[in-house]
């Protein structure tokens, strides 16, 4: 899953069949779990109604195509989540580190 933020619309006038009636967005990655891609945005199918500015989780390959109904849609990632909220745990200190 990516957790980014949805930054535009594309817009398509010829496409696949099996996206039409798709919204489609641009997300900018902010936590990926391959960070050795370069990549700035992806586009994803958007399902949820995500709007521009909001957080959301990405799901990528196969969950993408099952968030759209269809395993032969040509969709490599989806909209899964509108994030309300994103709380961090503080760090846990390291053992045997001593607190000043």
């Amino acid at each position: 899953m990516i957790l980014g933020k949805v930054v535009g619309t594309v817009w398509a006038t010829r496409k696949s069949p099996r996206l039409d009636r798709l919204k489609l967005v641009l997300v900018k990655p902010a936590c990926w779990y391959q960070p050795s891609h370069d990549v700035d945005v992806l586009v994803a199918v958007d399902q949820v109604g995500a709007r521009a500015g909001q957080d959301v989780l990405v799901c990528v390959g196969q969950p993408g195509r099952w968030m759209a109904g269809d395993q032969r849609c040509p969709i490599e990632a989806s909209v899964c989540a509108i994030v309300d909220n994103i709380e961090l745990a503080p760090p846990a200190p390291h053992k045997g580190a001593t607190r000043i």
